[in-house]
C-alpha cells in the first residue's frame, strides 16, 4: 500500500470522528496578516543589480517593554476600573505568551525563506502557554469560610503566601517524535551559488613539466593571473547544472608569461538528473512545502496560545471580581456582627445580659475581622497575578503600579444554560479546535518526510552529461545538491584543464549502489512508524477534545446545581437569622444561638459567591473547550497578531 493511499485512510478515519474544519480555521490557517513590530526586516534591493543586498545581514527590532497604555484611559479616582474585555485586550496586546507567540509567526516565516535556497527546516516551536491559576485555581480555597464557632481562640488562619501561583505551564501540541525523520535524499541548490579563485603566482622552470608536455626545454619563468570560476545551480526535478571557467591550461602547458586570465580560458558544462533517488519534485520541493504547512501550524498554534491566554485572563477576572464580591460579604457580615455587639453591650449595660454574652458577641467581630483581613489579602493577590498578564512589566508598569483593580463586569447568571445536544457540541469543538487541525498538518507533513526517507532507500542513479572546450579528462562523480544547508561544496574539478586543443564531449550514467542498505531501510522504516504514531496520537487528540466537551458540560451542569443549592441555602439561612432574631425578642432564644445563626448565613452568603465562581468558569472552560471561547468574546486573529484590538468593548452574549 502506498504511502498516499495510508494517509487517505487516515484522513478519511480522522473525518469520521472529527468534522471538517470551520471556515474560521480556514481563514486563520491562510491568514496573511504579519506581525507588526515583531517581524525580521529583510535588507531591500534598490535595483536589479543591486547584488550586495544579499549579503547584508537581517534585522529584528529590540523587544518592546512598553508600557500598557491601553489602561490609562482606565484610571479614574485613584483605581483601574476595568472591564473583562478590556483585560483581555490588555493581554492580547502585551502578555508577554502572546508575544512569543508572534515571535514564533515571524519564526516560521524565515524557515519558507531557508527552504526556498535549498535548506533543510530547523523546526518551529510546538508549546503553548497557560497562564497561572491565580488565588482561585484548583485545589486552593477561592473563599474563606466564614467564622463557625464563636469562642475567641478558634479563627482560621489560611497562610496566604502559598497561594500566590504565579507559576505558568508549558504544554507541547506536537504529536511528532522528537528525534524528527530522517534527512532524506540531499535537494537542490535553488539559489545559484559562485564559487572562485583569482590568485597570481609565479612559475619557475621545470625539465620534467617541459619534458611531458612537449614544449620548449626552457620555457623559462612564467608570471601568471588564475581565473577559475563554477557556477552551480539545481532546479525542481532534481535537475543540477554546473559551469566551469578556467584558465589553468596557459599556465600548465603555457610556455610565455601569460598575465590577461581571459585570453585562452577553458568552459566546460555539465547537466546532471537523478532517476531514481533524489528524482522529481516531491524529493525537491518537500523543506518548501512543509516549511508551507509549518506556516499554517505557526498560525493554528497562535490562536491556540490566544485561546489560552483569553482563558487564563477570564478565570483571573472573574475570580477577581469574586473575591470582591467575598470582601463585600465580609464586611456587610462584619457590620452585623458589630450592630450585634453593640445592642448586647446596652443590654448588658442595663443587666438583661449576662457578660458571656457580650463576650460572644466580641469573639465574632474578632474572627469576622480576622475573616474580612484575609479576604482582603486575596484580592490583592489576585490583583497582582492579573497584572502581571496584562503588561509586559507587571506590577512594575508605571501605568499599573500599585493601583487596586476595580472590575466593572459583574458575573451575571442567566436563568438557563440553554445548551445544544451534545453531539452538536462535539461536533462544533472537532471543528473549530485549532491544536486538533494543526495536529492534523503535522501528520501531513511527516507524510512528505516519509516520501523522502523512502526515496532515499533507493540506489543512487543519475545521468550525466558534459562539454569542456579544453579538456583532457572525464568528468569526476557529481554530488548532486546540498546536505541541507544551501550552500555545496566547491566543484572538485574546478582547476582541472586539458591541453590546449582538446574538446571533450561526455555523456553517461553515474551511480553508487550501496550492496546492503541497512542504514536507508532503517530510516525509512522508523519514520514509517513516526507517522504513524503522529496519527494516533492525532486520534487520540481528538477523542480527548469529545472528552473535554462531555467534562465540561457536566462540569457547568453540576455548578448550576451547586448555585441553586447555595441560593436556596443562603434563602434559608436568612430566615432562619430572623426567626432567631423574633426568638429571642421575645426571650424564647439566647444570644449565643443568634450569633451563631449570624455566622452560618455568612458561610451561606460566601457559598453562594463561590457557586456562582464557579459556574462562570465552567461556562467559559465549556467555551474553550467547544473552540469558540474568542469568538464569544470579540477577539479577532488579525486584530492579535498586529497586537493593536479596538477600544470598544462588546457584549458577551
Amino acid at each position: 500500500m502506498t504511502g498516499r493511499s495510508v494517509l487517505a485512510l487516515f484522513v478519511a478515519a480522522l473525518t469520521a470522528s472529527a468534522q471538517a474544519p470551520s471556515p474560521l480555521l480556514n481563514s486563520v490557517e491562510n491568514n496573511k496578516t504579519e506581525p507588526k513590530n515583531e517581524r525580521i526586516g529583510y535588507p531591500a534591493r534598490s535595483s536589479f543589480f543591486d547584488f550586495i543586498s544579499e549579503y547584508r545581514r537581517p534585522t529584528a527590532g529590540p523587544l518592546a517593554l512598553n508600557p500598557a497604555e491601553r489602561a490609562r484611559a482606565l484610571i479614574h479616582d485613584g483605581a483601574i476600573y476595568l472591564s473583562l474585555y478590556d483585560a483581555l485586550a490588555l493581554a492580547i496586546e502585551n502578555n508577554l505568551d502572546v508575544e512569543v507567540a508572534r515571535y514564533n509567526l515571524a519564526i516560521a516565516g524565515t524557515e519558507t525563506v531557508r527552504a526556498s535556497g535549498g535548506g533543510n527546516l530547523r523546526g518551529i516551536d510546538y508549546s503553548v502557554a497557560e497562564s497561572p491559576t491565580g488565588v482561585g485555581g484548583p485545589g486552593s480555597p477561592l473563599l474563606n469560610q466564614a467564622a463557625s464557632s464563636v469562642t475567641p481562640n478558634s479563627p482560621t488562619v489560611n497562610d496566604l503566601t502559598s497561594l500566590n501561583t504565579l507559576t505558568e505551564t508549558q504544554t507541547n501540541l506536537s504529536v511528532q517524535d522528537t528525534a524528527g525523520y530522517a534527512a532524506g535524499p540531499t535537494v537542490p541548490t535553488f539559489q545559484p551559488t559562485l564559487v572562485g579563485q583569482n590568485t597570481w603566482f609565479q612559475r619557475e622552470n621545470s625539465s620534467l613539466l617541459t619534458a611531458s608536455s612537449g614544449l620548449p626545454s626552457n620555457p623559462g619563468t612564467l608570471d601568471f593571473v588564475t581565473a577559475n570560476y563554477a557556477l552551480v545551480e539545481g532546479f525542481s526535478p532534481g535537475t543540477q547544472v554546473e559551469v566551469d571557467l578556467n584558465n589553468a591550461a596557459p599556465v600548465l602547458y603555457g610556455d610565455q608569461s601569460q598575465l590577461d586570465p581571459f585570453a585562452t580560458p577553458n568552459t566546460s558544462v555539465t547537466v546532471s538528473q537523478p532517476l531514481l533517488r533524489g528524482r522529481g519534485r516531491d524529493m525537491s520541493l518537500r523543506y518548501i512545502r512543509i516549511a508551507a504547512i509549518n506556516r499554517k501550524i505557526s498560525r493554528l498554534l497562535f490562536y491556540q496560545q490566544l485561546i489560552s491566554t483569553v482563558y487564563g485572563v477570564a478565570r483571573l477576572y472573574y475570580d477577581l471580581v469574586s473575591l470582591n464580591e467575598n470582601v463585600r460579604v465580609k464586611r456587610e457580615t462584619l457590620a452585623a456582627a458589630q450592630k450585634l455587639y453593640e445592642d448586647d453591650k446596652a443590654q448588658e449595660e442595663q443587666g438583661t445580659l449576662a457578660p458571656i454574652g457580650l463576650t460572644q458577641a466580641q469573639s465574632l467581630v474578632a474572627s469576622t475581622q480576622l475573616d474580612l483581613i484575609q479576604s482582603e489579602g486575596l484580592v490583592k493577590q489576585e490583583e497582582v497575578i492579573l497584572k502581571s498578564q496584562l503588561s509586559r512589566r507587571g506590577t512594575a508598569d508605571p501605568i499599573f503600579g500599585s493601583l487596586p483593580i476595580v472590575p466593572t463586569d459583574p458575573i451575571h447568571i442567566p436563568p438557563s444554560d440553554d445548551l445544544p445536544a451534545l453531539e452538536a457540541m462535539v461536533a462544533d469543538a472537532l471543528s473549530m479546535r485549532p491544536d486538533l487541525l494543526q495536529a492534523s498538518l503535522q501528520v501531513e507533513s511527516g507524510e512528505i518526510a516519509l516520501k523522502a526517507s523512502r526515496n532515499a532507500a533507493l540506489p543512487e542513479v543519475d545521468l550525466v552529461g558534459n562539454f569542456q572546450t579544453r579538456g583532457s579528462t572525464e568528468v569526476p562523480f557529481t554530488t548532486l545538491g546540498t546536505p541541507g544547508t544551501g550552500l555545496i561544496t566547491a566543484p572538485t574539478d574546478l582547476g582541472v584543464a586539458g591541453l590546449r586543443t582538446s574538446r571533450i564531449y561526455q555523456a553517461g550514467v553515474q551511480f553508487n549502489l550501496p550492496l546492503k542498505n541497512h542504514v536507508a531501510q532503517a530510516d525509512a522504516a522508523r519514520d514509517a512508524l513516526e507517522v504513524r504514531q503522529a496519527q494516533a496520537r492525532t486520534q487520540q487528540l481528538a477523542n480527548e477534545v469529545r472528552e473535554q466537551v462531555e467534562a465540561s458540560v457536566i462540569a457547568l451542569q453540576t455548578a448550576r446545581s451547586a448555585l441553586a443549592a447555595a441560593i436556596q441555602s443562603r434563602q434559608y439561612q436568612e430566615q432562619l437569622v430572623d426567626a432567631e432574631k423574633d426568638k429571642l425578642s421575645v426571650g424564647a432564644s439566647t444570644n449565643f444561638l443568634v450569633i451563631q445563626q449570624e455566622s452560618y448565613l455568612a458561610q451561606a452568603r460566601s457559598t453562594e459567591v463561590a457557586a456562582r465562581s464557579v459556574w462562570i468558569k465552567a461556562r467559559v472552560a465549556l467555551d474553550r473547550a467547544i473552540g469558540d471561547l474568542l469568538v464569544k468574546n470579540g477577539i479577532t486573529y488579525d486584530d492579535s497578531v498586529v497586537g493593536v484590538l479596538p477600544a470598544a468593548a462588546v457584549t458577551r452574549p
